[in-house]
């Protein structure tokens, strides 16, 4: 019988018998999500305990102060006038007020012990970004699987789907995020594993070849990558013209 490990092992190398095995079983969609699921909220859970420290200890006086400096930096990197020619300056005194207003806010006496409001402010934190996630999951793949079919595709939605949940194995390696240096390698070393499981699991549940896989697999990322360059330029031509005008 496979065990975890097996099966994990046969994942991450990308072992065609592992794809096949996994997508001849039963409730395979079921299947899929659930190990989709559990593979986020693992390599999530640093996170989650370091938002409920942050909620914990709340808006205290060194965040206001680390967005006090980013502000300042900015009106130093970009000199423009307030409403009805307010100053710099001025503009930097009214931050600070709103600022401070907010760490009293921040202060304030909860409904509930903190500690309390804390945990439960990371959990809705937590599945929040675990039904963010789902929904990236099933948007992309709706992408891709109306590719496949265009391309002759012979995989079925809920095949596709549990085959493809297989993608959140490699990201259990952003458990270690937290760590300095090493973290956001090991975070693109996953995205990049992720893309291959995910490449693996196009082309054996809608038996393409590697290369046509690759294509499937990569087309709707390209072009939400060109539209996001496109608005970016756009954006930023704007935002110059603007500061030219301010000047």
């Amino acid at each position: 019988m496979q065990t975890a490990f097996d099966f994990i092992r046969g994942v991450v190398t990308l072992d065609e018998q592992t794809y096949r095995d996994f997508l001849a079983s039963e409730n395979v969609m079921k299947r899929g999500f659930l190990i989709f699921l559990a593979c986020f909220f693992i390599a999530t859970f640093p996170v989650f305990g370091q938002t409920l420290i942050r909620n914990y200890q709340g808006f205290t006086a060194e965040d206001a102060l680390a967005i006090k400096d980013q502000y300042q930096s900015m009106l130093q990197m970009f000199p423009i006038s307030g409403a009805e020619g307010m100053s710099p300056e001025d503009m930097m005194g009214d931050f600070n007020a709103g600022i401070n207003i907010g760490v009293e806010i921040s202060n304030l006496p909860t409904p509930l012990p903190r500690p309390i409001m804390a945990f439960l402010q990371a959990v809705g934190t937590w599945i929040s970004a675990a039904i963010g996630n789902i929904g990236t999951w099933l948007g992309y793949g709706v992408i891709v699987l109306l590719f496949a079919k265009l391309a002759g595709g012979r995989g079925i939605l809920n095949l596709f789907f549990g085959l493809t949940a297989l993608v959140a194995v490699p990201n259990l390696l952003q458990i270690f995020s937290f760590l300095p240096f090493l973290g956001p390698v090991l975070i693109f070393v996953a995205f990049l594993w992720g893309a291959a499981v995910y490449i693996r699991a196009v082309q054996i549940s809608q038996e393409f070849s590697g290369g046509k896989a690759v294509v499937i697999s990569l087309l709707p990322l390209l072009i939400v990558l060109l539209i996001t360059a496109c608005t970016a330029s756009a954006a930023i031509g704007s935002l110059a013209s603007l500061i030219s005008q301010a000047q």
